[in-house]
């Protein structure tokens, strides 16, 4: 028998999961929009645009070829072509490893600095709207977020994040959420996708 599609709008009508599988759908295709009219200003890629936001925000031990490529899910191949036009662009310089003469980091210039600052701008059309919502329920989407993320994860569609649920400091106890290394439990809107402690847990 052949599934129904989650696309097929008479089918969603009646299942909520392709409801929301749809919603989510439509909500990647804004992020492109907005990533797009951001990108097409400064004659590079919406890649490009996430790759000059991470290296303005990250540590230095993140900003890594193998890091950006985990964090985006792409290959290295890939990531290193994104580079190498924003790096011609004068936004990114390379920084050898003192310890290892094959390994680098990756840097933005001052002018990369000032195009970073501009088109992480992207987002904020999508921060306004969540920001409208009341505490609550941003901290219930939140949680159902991160299980979601996880989910994917766990089925080896996206490569894990550095988020709490995939941390070894944290642990569900019932409803609750508690981080080990804090020795805390955590309320939702605590929660973070991206923790600068995470740690993979132990094999």
């Amino acid at each position: 028998m052949r599934k129904e599609s989650t696309f097929n709008p008479e089918h969603q009508a009646t299942n909520t999961a392709s409801k929301v599988v749809a919603a989510l759908e439509r909500l990647s295709e804004a992020f492109r929009v907005l990533l797009w009219q951001e990108a097409k200003q400064y004659g590079i890629s919406p890649i490009q645009v996430q790759i000059l936001t991470y290296l303005l925000h990250y540590p230095e031990k993140l900003k890594t070829v193998t890091h950006l490529a985990a964090h985006f899910n792409m290959t290295k191949a890939t990531i290193s072509d994104a580079i190498k036009t924003i790096e011609s662009k004068g936004f990114v310089r390379r920084k050898d490893d003192k310890e290892d003469s094959r390994s680098h980091t990756l840097h933005l210039t001052r002018e990369g600095k000032t195009v970073a600052r501009r088109v992480e701008r992207f987002a904020e059309p999508m921060q306004e709207s969540v920001q409208d919502m009341p505490a609550e329920k941003q901290a219930g989407m939140l949680e159902q977020l991160l299980g979601l993320i996880q989910d994917l994860n766990k089925n080896l569609i996206i490569t894990p994040q550095r988020m709490c649920y995939n941390c070894r400091f944290y642990e569900k106890k019932g409803k609750l959420h508690y981080c080990h290394l804090v020795n805390a439990i955590l309320k939702a809107a605590e929660l973070r996708v991206e923790c600068p402690e995470f740690r993979k847990p132990a094999i």
